[in-house]
């Protein structure tokens, strides 16, 4: 049962429900336990562990009173995911009107297909840089291109690369190669790509054929054109596209498995929905058996258990929407459990892509990731600070909640690597917000050790006085920003008046 109380928040005074207890570290830690047992596989997207690891989500949010806003008046929206990896390839340069030709060391290219099969001969081959292409630009349809994989990082003015990517393959590009500017770094992606991606099930937005190849072997390649590497990478924020007198044949054999995974998605109804909504994300996907097996090691532990990657984020969602749903809100509280977050923030993307209300009607999003590394229940990192109007009530109710925000700006280097940042990308203000990333030696001590390893598990190591901490803090944003009273503030669509 509902009773009417009165909280004082901000010198402003209204009704609301009774407050419920305070998540403890025990409530987190339950679902820990459960989330990061072997039992649940490392929870792999596609997986027996995924199955699991929904359901039990989606059980939980239906026994808090949560309603399934997913597909169907289900708790799951699917995901298409498809998986490609190179298993064999070949590629050929040639330079000038008599096809002189250009030998390139095959061990620093490696190229895979949109498809199981590419091959295609005589591509006329260009060079993109980061500008946008003006009269007289050569065209990119039909052309191999050549795209530095970093765009100029004093310009946030240009496209990023992944923007620039899509502006090329939507142009015509058959195909983009990503130069990797820094030589030392060459052996370490290469392992990364020959272990394949995964991206949505959206071709349009991949290139018939996808590569990579190190400076030194673009090196040789422009020095058929007679231009300076230095300079074209240097430059490459002037530069649109260069023609670069280069030829290719290229051909390449690719796995390419695709696969449905789900978000979870739940709400707790407003009382009015008109006034906008927010939303609370976090992802649920860690990297499954994540170890080959050896035979010559019997008992070696091969899963990837994601603890604090992120079972503890889903371990705060859970709790957090059980608090709220137990009380009144003007607005809609819609929750999120996104699928491969680890694969590119994939989930999140398909989420933003069809979202169960009109994106620009959500006021604010709040993402938890990989919390449960701090003891220090005051000071918190908020990353997206500074990226939108938000700032002020972020400060108010950390200021309500006795919370003190880290200032140092150490914790922004991680903006563009969580979910939060989809949302930002699209104007929505968005915001990760933990005491986990306040401590800069702690988090780097956990990158440097257990993170994406078979290590991230239930252990003395788990810290959960601080993830409390941010849980309660989560439940405070939660009630401020689902008020029209605290919150005012109307929906980026412009809502309904409050």
């Amino acid at each position: 049962m509902r009773y009417i109380g009165v909280l004082v928040l901000s010198g402003l005074i209204f009704s609301g429900a009774a407050r419920a207890e305070a998540i403890g570290e025990a409530d987190l830690l339950k679902h820990i336990e459960m989330l990061a047992s072997d039992a649940f596989e490392g929870r792999g997207p596609g997986t027996t562990g995924e199955n699991k690891t929904v359901n039990y989500i989606a059980t939980q949010w239906a026994e808090a009173g949560l309603k399934p806003a997913g597909e169907k008046d289900s708790w799951y929206k699917p995901v298409t995911l498809v998986e490609r990896v190179p298993e064999s390839f070949h590629v050929a340069f040639s330079a000038g009107a008599w096809g002189r030709a250009v030998r390139l060391q095959q061990d620093e290219i490696i190229l895979r297909g949109r498809d199981s099969s590419f091959r295609q001969a005589n591509l006329a081959v260009v060079f993109a840089g980061y500008a946008e292409a003006g009269a007289g630009s050569p065209s990119v349809t039909g052309k191999l291109v050549l795209l530095p994989s970093r765009s100029p990082e004093d310009r946030d003015d240009l496209p990023d690369f992944r923007t620039r990517k899509l502006q090329l393959i939507q142009d015509g590009a058959i195909g983009v190669i990503s130069v990797l500017e820094d030589q030392d770094r060459w052996a370490r992606f290469q392992r990364f790509y020959q272990r394949g991606s995964t991206t949505l099930a959206d071709p349009e937005n991949h290139a018939a054929l996808e590569g990579l190849i190190s400076v030194d072997q673009f090196r040789k390649l422009i020095r058929q054109s007679g231009l300076d590497t230095d300079r074209l990478l240097e430059g490459s924020a002037a530069i649109s596209v260069l023609d670069l007198g280069l030829s290719a044949d290229a051909a390449a054999k690719t796995g390419v498995r695709p696969y449905v995974s789900h978000n979870v998605i739940g709400k707790i109804p407003g009382t009015n929905p008109g006034a906008g909504a927010i939303l609370f994300v976090g992802h649920w996907d860690h990297f499954g058996i994540c170890r080959v097996e050896d035979p010559l090691v019997p008992a070696q532990d091969r899963i990837c258990n994601g603890a604090v990657d992120n079972a503890s984020g889903v371990a705060l969602l859970i709790e957090t929407a059980k608090r709220l749903s137990a009380e009144d809100h003007d607005r809609d509280i819609y929750v999120l459990a996104t699928t491969a977050e680890e694969k590119g923030l994939l989930g999140a993307r398909a989420f933003a892509s069809e979202p169960p209300i009109a994106l620009e009607n959500f006021v604010a999003v709040f993402n938890v990731d990989t919390i449960a590394l701090s003891n220090d229940g005051q000071k918190i990192a908020a990353i997206g600070l500074g990226q939108s109007g938000l700032d002020r009530d972020i400060e108010t109710v950390a200021a309500q909640e006795g919370r003190e925000i880290d200032r140092s700006g150490t914790s922004d280097a991680y903006l563009e690597r969580q979910d939060g940042y989809v949302f930002l990308e699209r104007g929505i203000p968005a915001y990760m917000i933990t005491s986990a990333f306040a401590g800069e030696d702690r988090l780097q001590a956990y990158i440097n050790g257990p993170y994406h390893d078979v290590s991230d598990e239930v252990n003395e190591d788990l810290l959960l006085a601080g993830a409390a901490a941010d849980a309660n803090f989560h439940v405070a944003l939660g009630r401020y920003f689902s008020s029209t009273r605290t919150y005012p503030g109307l929906a980026t669509s412009g809502g309904a008046d409050n």
